[in-house]
């Protein structure tokens, strides 16, 4: 009952975080503030660059403290994001202040949250049902983006202001949930009885764990090269949309029933578990999809691309979940975090490639060489498998 009563908080607080109505309107909205097109990409590579300097500092703490006060606190600095933007009415400084507290609020639990869960699972005996309950983690955040996305597009054709400020009650939500979240360690700086544990022997923990196991760098390298080509992809979508002629009015819709869909993809995710093939096999299925879908004339081409996302959510999950039970480590926070850093500078790379392709050869070719880009990262997963690597269980 206790569990039970644990995961329907969390499930709650994972959904709430990302229940934003800002999401459907945001960046539409700083253009129309008088922010240039060029000071949005500004505003959004300060965005990524902050949170990879504040990712891992975030995770350490999270391993030296109660990770229940850093789930509290950071829905509560997010919320600030949003009042700083309702407030900035065309103001750059304000609209980078905004991100600043975004990439904060995001570094504070994203590790700390999987960390969080991992442990109560582990102490209750369930660790092997961590795939399951990972999936549906994956689910809340994207049925909660789903939904914002969804009725920010309602609440904005109203007034875009609206669903700016009405993106904080959530949140404010969320951090009162969190309060229920407790952290199982019987000390937040718990250590083995060898060595005392500090705020900075949490980075030489997560180092060591990256040197001693092969397989976490080869996990790693696959979420952050490989996975992160398809998510990076959802930023530019709008544009595909233009390109192919889908009514505007649709595009709260699309994005509303990809985030449904991918969600229900997570949450059956864990019945493909003991296939290391999918590893290999999802993302070229994927990419095969994504360069049907640069082949695009009219909106059904649009079908294609969704299904595309929808294909790599299980091998998402799969492979999450596989990161943490290669971890044996005291530093869990701390490691994941690093994952995510990874994902991030790799992130960034590769929307500087794709926006140097979309200019040169069209948006539509663009997504179709991403689509490409899968037949050398299937056939590396292929040849690592070989090796005894494996991405996922």
């Amino acid at each position: 009952m206790a569990m039970r009563r644990f995961l329907g908080t969390y499930y709650a607080y994972v959904f709430l975080f990302d229940f934003m109505l800002a999401y459907a309107i945001y960046t539409a909205l700083f253009e129309l503030k008088g922010i240039s097109i060029a000071e949005i990409g500004m505003l959004l590579a300060f965005w990524s660059a902050s949170a990879i300097v504040l990712e891992m500092p975030s995770g350490a703490l999270s391993d030296h403290f109660d990770r229940r006060v850093l789930l509290v606190i950071a829905p509560l600095l997010k919320a600030l994001t949003f009042v700083c933007w309702g407030v900035a009415n065309g103001n750059f400084w304000l609209y980078g202040l905004g991100f600043l507290f975004w990439s904060a609020g995001q570094a504070l639990q994203s590790g700390t949250r999987e960390a969080l869960l991992y442990e109560r699972l582990a102490e209750a005996g369930r660790s092997d049902e961590f795939d399951n309950i990972l999936g549906r983690d994956a689910a809340a955040e994207g049925i909660g983006i789903g939904a914002g996305t969804l009725f920010g597009g309602l609440v904005a054709h109203f007034n875009m202001d609206w669903a700016i400020w009405l993106s904080i009650p959530p949140l404010l939500l969320g951090a009162g949930l969190a309060i229920g979240l407790h952290d199982n360690r019987r000390t937040y700086a718990a250590d083995d009885g060898e060595t005392p544990t500090t705020y900075l022997s949490h980075f030489a923990d997560a180092i060591g764990e990256f040197r001693r196991h092969a397989d976490l760098r080869f996990v790693t390298v696959y979420m952050a090269v490989g996975l992160i080509t398809f998510e990076l992809l959802e930023e530019f979508d709008q544009l595909y949309y233009l390109a192919v002629a889908v009514p505007i009015w649709l595009w709260g819709v699309l994005g509303g029933a990809v985030e449904l869909l991918y969600a229900a993809a997570s949450v059956w995710a864990h019945r493909l578990s003991g296939r290391p093939w999918l590893a290999w096999a999802l993302p070229l299925l994927g990419g095969a999809l994504l360069v049907a879908a640069s082949l695009g004339d009219n909106p059904w081409y649009v079908l294609l691309l969704e299904l595309a996302y929808v294909a790599i959510a299980p091998v998402a999950v799969l492979a999450e979940a596989r990161f943490h039970r290669i971890m044996d480590g005291r530093s869990r926070a701390t490691t994941t975090s690093a994952l995510v850093v990874a994902q991030n500078v790799a992130g960034i790379a590769a929307t500087l490639m794709f926006g140097f392709v979309a200019d040169w050869l069209g948006i539509l070719p663009a997504y179709g060489w991403a689509g490409l880009a899968m037949l050398p990262i299937a056939l590396w997963v292929w040849l690592g498998q070989r090796r005894g690597m494996r991405a996922i269980d």
